[in-house]
C-alpha cells in the first residue's frame, strides 16, 4: 500500500488488514496480538510457517518499497488490484520528484497480526489467507493497534517458492467488520450460491456498481450507500467525492462537470459466511472518472511541482475532457435475507488511479 495523495485514504502499503472480523472465538492463539507467533497454517498445501510470519515479512517489504518508490521491490509483495493501484502511485510520486511514498520524508508503517483466515482454493494449488491487521504510522510498535482501523488483507502464493503477496487491501472500520464462520485450523467458510442473502453474491458486483454510478452522477446516496462512506474526513477510509474533482482543479471561470461510470469486475471475488448467516466480500470495481467543460468553454490541465495529481495526463490547454481510468477495491458486509432490515454496505474501501487517461481538445458543440 501507498501513501495517498489522491484524495483517498490511502495508507502506506500496509497490509491490508482487515478482513473482516471481529472473528470472535476465532481469534488466533488465544486472541494475543503478539502470542500468534505460534500458530501455523495447517490447511492442505500450505507449509508450516505462522500467519504473523507471513505478515512481519511482508510489513517489512512493504516498507522497504515504500521508502525506495521501489516498482520491482513492491511487486514481490504484491500483485493484482493492490499492485496496479501502488504501481500507479509510485511511479506518480516519482515523477512529481518525490523520494518515498511519504514526499521527502518517511515514517515506516508498523503492522501487527490481528486474526487470519484460511480460504480454500479448489482450482489452485494453495489457498488464499484473509487477515487483519492493526496498523500504524509509527516508530513505536507498540502503539500500531491503537487505531479505529484495520487492513483487510487477501494473501495469494502462487508457487511453491513464490512469496505470499497481497492481492486486495481495503482499509477498513474495526467497528462495521462482522465476525467470519470458521472451522479447524482456521479455515473459512466460503458461501453457497444459494445463501440466503439480502443481494446474492453473484449480483453484488453489479449492484455497487450501479450504486456508485448513481452517486457519482447525481449525488444520491443508495443501495446500501451510506453517506459517512463518501466523506473525505473519513477516520477509516472514504470514497471520493466527485463534486469537487480530486484530479482537476480549474479557475473559477473555467465550469466544469464530473461524474463517473462504474463496471463490475469479472468474475473476481473473495467471500466468507458471517456468523449470522451473512457475508463478508471484497472485490474491485473499474471506474471511469470523467471531467468536462461546460458549453463551448474548455479548461486547462498543467503540471504542478511536487503534485502528482497532475500527472495523470501530460499538460495541455483547451480541454473540453479528460477520462481517468481508477480502480475501487472495497469490501462489503451482505446480511442474511432474515436481517432484511439491514441493507449491505461498504465497510471499506481502498482506491487509485491507473496510467492511460485519455483527453479531448475539441470544445462542444452548442446542443
Amino acid at each position: 500500500m501507498t501513501t495517498s495523495h489522491l484524495g483517498s485514504p490511502h495508507r502506506s502499503k500496509v497490509l491490508f488488514p482487515a478482513t473482516l472480523i471481529s472473528l470472535g472465538a476465532w481469534c488466533l492463539a488465544a486472541c494475543g496480538q503478539t502470542s500468534s507467533t505460534s500458530v501455523t497454517l495447517t490447511a492442505t498445501n500450505v507449509g508450516q510457517r505462522s500467519f504473523s510470519g507471513i505478515v512481519d515479512k511482508y510489513s517489512k517489504a512493504n516498507n522497504r518499497a515504500n521508502e525506495t518508490l521501489s516498482v520491482a521491490r513492491q511487486n514481490d509483495d504484491e500483485q493484482g488490484t493492490a499492485a496496479a493501484i501502488d504501481d500507479t502511485d509510485f511511479h506518480l510520486s516519482r515523477e512529481a520528484g518525490y523520494q518515498t511514498a511519504q514526499g521527502t520524508s518517511y515514517q515506516p508503517f508498523y503492522e501487527e497480526l490481528d486474526r487470519a483466515v484460511v480460504i480454500d482454493s479448489p482450482k489452485k494449488p494453495y489457498p488464499k489467507l484473509l487477515v487483519t491487521v492493526d496498523a500504524q504510522y509509527t516508530n513505536d510498535p507498540t502503539t500500531a493497534n491503537n487505531s479505529a482501523c484495520r487492513f483487510l488483507g487477501v494473501f495469494a502464493k502462487n508457487s511453491p517458492h513464490a512469496p505470499w503477496r497481497v492481492t486486495d487491501e481495503p482499509t477498513v472500520t474495526k467497528s462495521l467488520l462482522p465476525a467470519v464462520k470458521v472451522t479447524d485450523h482456521n479455515q473459512g467458510l466460503v458461501p453457497s450460491q444459494s445463501a440466503n442473502l439480502a443481494i446474492p453474491l453473484t449480483r453484488l458486483p453489479k449492484y455497487y456498481a450501479l450504486a456508485l454510478t448513481t452517486y457519482f452522477q447525481q449525488g444520491i446516496v443508495s443501495r446500501g450507500l451510506k453517506q459517512a462512506d463518501f466523506s473525505t474526513s473519513a477516520k477509516c477510509w472514504s470514497l471520493p467525492q466527485l463534486s469537487t474533482n480530486p484530479y482537476v482543479s480549474p479557475s473559477s471561470s473555467q465550469q466544469l462537470a464530473t461524474s463517473a461510470t462504474v463496471t463490475a469486475p469479472s468474475p473476481h471475488m473473495v467471500a466468507l459466511t458471517t456468523a449470522n448467516g451473512g457475508a463478508l466480500a471484497v472485490f474491485t470495481l473499474h471506474v471511469d472518472l470523467i471531467s468536462s467543460s461546460g458549453k463551448n468553454a474548455a479548461f486547462t490541465w498543467s503540471h504542478r511541482a511536487t503534485d502528482p495529481d497532475s500527472y495523470l495526463l501530460p499538460a495541455a490547454t483547451g480541454l473540453h475532457n479528460i477520462q481517468i481510468p481508477l480502480l475501487f477495491d472495497i469490501a462489503v458486509y451482505d446480511p442474511p435475507v432474515a436481517m432484511s432490515k439491514l441493507a449491505p454496505r461498504v465497510v471499506g474501501s481502498y482506491w487509485g488511479p491507473l496510467l492511460g487517461g485519455t483527453e479531448a481538445h475539441q470544445a462542444p458543440l452548442d446542443a
